[in-house]
Formats: C-alpha cells, structure tokens, sequence
C-alpha cells in the first residue's frame, strides 16, 4: 500500500461507523424500554473494560484518549446552563488531546499514568466547583468573543486551540502514519462535535460516546495484531505475516528472497546501531517494490512475495528496487558528534565528518512451478547471485 493512502486506510474505518452511527440516530427511539436503564450507564462500561485491558497491553494514550471522552459525556450529563463552559470544555478537550500527542509511553499504572489519569478525570469536577461556588467571577472571565459558523456558535480562543490539535494530529499523522495519532484525531472531532452539537436525548449521547470508547478499544486491538505481525525494527510485515499470507496465495504466486550483501563486515565496520538505520532504510526501499508485498524474513533477509507466476515483471520490479538501494546514501553519525542530542540536532545539516556509506543487495526470485517451495527455490537463487559477484538479481 501507498505510503500517502495509510492515512487514509487508518481513518476509513471509525468514519465508516460513525457514518453510520449518526445515520441511525433517528431509530434510537426505537430501542426496547427495558434497556433504558442500562444504556446511561454504557459508557462507563466500555471505559471499565479499556481500563482493564489497556494495561495488559501497554498503550496508556488509547486510556488516557477514552478519559477525555468519558469527561465530556460527564461535563454533558451535569447540564451546565451557561454557554461559556462548553466553549472552555471544547478549549481542555483539546488542549487534554494535545498533550497526549505527546506523551511517551510511561506505563498505565506507573506514578505518571495515575498522575495524568486524575488530571484529565478531574477536570469536570475543577469546572462544576467553579460553576456554584465562583458562578459570577468565572462567567466574566469565560466570556470570550464568539463566531457564528452555521448554526453553530462557537469562541475564538475554542476554535484557534482546536484548529493546532487538529492541524498538529493530520499533519503527524500523515508524516508518520501511526495507529494512535488517527484514533486521537478521530476522538477529537467528535469530542468537539458533541460539545459543540449534544444529541438530542441522553441516551443518544450515551451511545455516540460509547461509540468513541469502543473505536479506541478497536484501536487497542489492532495495535496488539499490528504488534504481532509487523517487524518493529523496519516496520514492515514480519515472519507469522509472511506465513499466512503464503496460504492464503495457494499455487501460483512468485518470491524473491533478498539479502544485503556483507552485513555482517558492515555491522563489525560500523556498529549495529549503523547497522539497524541501513536495515530500516533497505527496508524502506523494498516496500516500494511495485506488484509484491514485501516482509523481512530474519536479520538482514527480506522476502517479496508477488499475486503473480510473471518471474519477468517480479525481476523487473526487483531490479528496481535493486538500483534503489545501491544509489541509496546515508550519513554515518560521526564519532566526534557531541553527545547532547539538542546540540546534536542543532548541528543537522551544516556539515560534519560522518562518512556516507552505501550498501547493496542481492536476491533471488522463484515461482511455484519449480519443484521445490518457491522460497528454498528462491534461497537457491540468492546464494547463485552471490556466487556470481553480488549486487544482482537471479533466478
């Protein structure tokens, strides 16, 4: 897949069910009585079980997301009747968003997790004390200038803070295409919808934020598979990926077996911290073959499986990701580079005395009509290319 269209595909999804979501709002009235008591109640559901499973797992900002969203369907239930507090809910909605963009992985139950569990939760209870025991001070200086878009008012200092968490996630998003910065985003639009727009009814509401809370517990759960099949080094599909997907190719499909030539030396030269920058870096390269999918096999072996028995266009496309590799250049880190890393990065791009190095690859490519298993046929091929000289395609 198009490293442009990622974003795209990570995002299609919770749209779709919102979509939907919001299109079958009219029929909630159709929800047997008997549910009525239990429905107020399900979002607190669905955060007690992302409260319990997040843990296992690891992924506090998918918690800490969900918290937000549980504290506007609070601020929502405690029916402020002044206006001014949905438009500062909406400014530490985003601004709560905002920082867990941020956030690095501290553990869900460590002191920072707690710490930050209570400073989003908290937060509706800070603005209900405020709204009784300081309700005249606190209206005068929550009242901002507002704009009218639609039928929807909305503050200019709301609008300006949502605007930069909603610019920084996209444009974060689409640089580094991560699983968390899509769900964040989604989370915040419709955080900021339902503040902006409350449903109708409490139980609409309920559903729209159970909704949230089950998109980021289905976020939760794609990180987990995403873990189990993609490579975290090269972040390309790993070994079990690799697996399944030659079942589900059946008899006719083509692999290439690739291999960076003198890894090893190169790893002894320059260090393995050297040696995993060119690894993610050939990695990168090989993910852009044109007709296969590419996974890393195991060190430094990559695997290219192509839908097809046409070894003329697999070589073809792998002799372009050939070239890719070998004009590929990357600057070692020197030695004397300072080990402050604010300096160091202060010091990208004027220069310095880190070598470029190149390396190059050879591979091996075989179909299923050969009498062995088109990888150990492959393999075959790739020892062939290296016996020929290296930095070359066989078959």
């Amino acid at each position: 897949m198009s490293d442009f269209l990622r974003p795209f595909n990570l995002l299609l999804l919770p749209i779709v069910f919102i979509g939907v979501a919001i299109y079958s709002l009219p029929y909630s009235s159709l929800i047997p009585q008997q549910w009525d008591f239990f429905i107020p109640w399900l979002p607190l559901g669905i955060s007690g079980f992302l409260f319990l499973i997040v843990g296992f797992f690891n992924f506090s900002r998918i918690l800490f997301a969900g918290l937000v969203s549980l504290s506007v369907w609070t601020f929502l239930k405690l029916d402020f009747a002044n206006p001014h507090y949905t438009q500062l809910a909406l400014v530490l909605m985003s601004l709560n968003m905002l920082l867990i963009a941020f956030y690095r992985e501290r553990g869900t139950y460590s002191i920072t997790g707690l710490f930050r569990i209570a400073f989003i939760f908290c937060q509706p209870g800070i603005l209900a004390v405020a709204y009784v025991f300081k309700a005249n001070e606190f209206h005068q200086l929550i009242n901002w200038p507002h704009i009218a878009i639609q039928d929807l008012t909305i503050s200019i200092p709301a609008l300006a803070i949502f605007s930069v968490c909603f610019i920084y996630l996209l444009v974060k998003l689409f640089i580094q295409t991560l699983l968390i910065d899509a769900y964040l985003l989604i989370s915040l639009v419709f955080s900021a919808w339902l503040l902006i727009d409350p449903p109708a009814s409490e139980t609409q509401l309920s559903l729209l934020v159970s909704l949230n809370q089950l998109l980021l517990v289905m976020a939760l759960f794609k990180r987990s598979l995403s873990m189990a099949y993609i490579d975290e080094l090269t972040e390309i599909p790993g070994r079990r990926a690799l697996n399944e997907r030659m079942v589900k190719l059946g008899k006719n499909y083509t692999a290439a077996m690739l291999d960076i030539d003198f890894f090893k030396k190169f790893n002894d030269t320059h260090g393995h911290d050297v040696g995993d920058q060119v690894l993610r870096m050939v990695a990168q390269k090989i993910r852009q073959v044109k007709g296969g999918t590419a996974y890393r096999y195991g060190g430094e072996e990559f695997c290219i499986l192509f839908p097809t028995t046409d070894t003329e266009m697999a070589e073809q496309a792998l002799e372009e990701v050939r070239i890719s590799v070998e004009q590929a250049k990357m600057k070692v880190r020197s030695k004397k580079r300072t080990k402050n890393n604010k300096k160091g990065r202060s010091s990208r791009g004027l220069g310095g005395a880190g070598a470029e190095v190149s390396v190059t690859i050879s591979g091996g490519v075989a179909t299923t009509r050969t009498k062995t298993s088109p990888l150990k046929a492959a393999d075959i091929a790739l020892y062939k290319a290296k016996e020929q000289g290296r930095n070359q395609i066989c078959r």
